[in-house]
């Protein structure tokens, strides 16, 4: 597991995690250092509130371990890294953290562009050594679901326990992922910021309804958020039943749309169903594994020319980039408060543009 300063890593996430970390990740066992504000946890998170009452004990599927004392040292290893973004949102600063912390670039005003990463690939083991070597004091896998990365923690739970007390989310059978809001009201117990955690869920709740009220055109339109990964993983439909991006265009104030049962289980979107990507409005995000080219392809095809969204002229397509360099593919698919609003603020006049 190779162990580097966060570094910009091409990824995708939700339903194609999988093809993205397969491609991007590399191995070693090269051990982290230590981040300039280690020490003794100084300055790594916000004062106490005096909610929590320590030791404490964290129920998980796979066990239990016990928190003596308040953490200062938090090794966040989830691997598209939505732990590290909860943290973060609550102004803690891990000493540890997946390098796709870095994916959607949104994050480096938090403080994520200087965090001690690992880089994991597709199917790799948990880099236990890693984790071992930054010295935690409390091992932070909220926003695990069963076989993210095609890993599954249950297996390596148990090693984890032995390095430090491991909080997780209560339940991680979902393919897809936890809500973010459950994920960090866990944190908020745990780390004594439960106040906080409440903060960020409340922020996020007043600045989306406040996108609603300004936009009343959204409520009750449907909408697909659909990405398109080139020749060899097509084209797939990631608003699927109970996925971040669902739930991030409900935010915005769009129905769930029907057709979206098509792709509960295969998110591969053939011939047969492109037209079931239909709906009030699409949107088209192409990653960087798909050229300008094959999107050119892709969208100039009578089967979705024919679309009713493309025909009536609701149809928003997005580069892999925005102008600041930021991810929205990568944010919205992600799932996280800081994300979520970021990609809000950029794609919102779009759609509205569209209607």
């Amino acid at each position: 597991m190779n162990l580097t300063r966060r570094r910009g890593v091409t990824g995708l996430i939700g339903t194609a995690l999988a093809a993205a970390l397969a491609l991007t990740g590399c191995s070693s066992t090269a051990s982290p250092q230590r981040t300039s504000t280690s020490g003794d946890g100084a300055g790594l998170l916000p004062a106490a509130e005096g909610r929590t009452s320590y030791p404490l004990t964290l129920e998980s599927p796979f066990g239990r371990t016990v928190l003596k004392k308040r953490p200062e040292r938090i090794a966040a290893v989830v691997p598209n890294a939505i732990d590290t973004e909860l943290l973060l949102s609550l102004g803690v600063k891990p000493v540890l953290s997946s390098s796709l912390v870095s994916e959607g670039g949104y994050l480096d005003e938090h403080g994520a562009d200087d965090i001690e990463t690992y880089e994991f690939a597709m199917g790799e083991e948990v880099p236990v050594e890693a984790i071992a070597a930054s010295h935690p004091d409390l091992i932070v896998a909220v926003g695990w679901t069963d076989g993210l990365g095609g890993v599954k923690l249950a297996d390596h739970y148990d090693r984890l326990a032995t390095i430090a007390p491991v909080v997780t989310s209560p339940d991680v059978s979902s393919q897809l992922l936890l809500p973010w809001q459950d994920s960090i009201r866990v944190l908020g117990e745990a780390l004594d910021l439960a106040d906080a955690a409440k903060g960020v869920v409340d922020d996020n709740e007043r600045y989306f309804a406040a996108v609603r009220g300004k936009h009343p055109e959204f409520e009750g339109l449907t909408a697909t958020w659909a990405i398109y990964y080139g020749a060899a993983n097509g084209l797939q439909y990631l608003s699927r039943p109970d996925s971040a991006p669902e739930t991030f265009l409900g935010e915005l104030g769009f129905a769930k749309n029907p057709n979206a049962r098509e792709f509960k289980r295969d998110a591969t979107v053939s011939d047969e169903l492109l037209s079931k990507t239909d709906a009030d409005v699409l949107l088209l995000g192409r990653s960087a594994a798909a050229s300008e080219t094959e999107m050119r392809e892709l969208t100039g095809r009578s089967l979705f020319k024919n679309l009713g969204a493309v025909s009536s002229g609701r149809f928003v397509q997005l580069p892999p980039k925005t102008d600041d360099g930021g991810d929205l593919l990568w944010a919205i698919t992600s799932g996280g408060p800081i994300g979520n609003k970021w990609a809000a603020e950029h794609l919102v006049p779009l759609v509205a543009d569209a209607l």
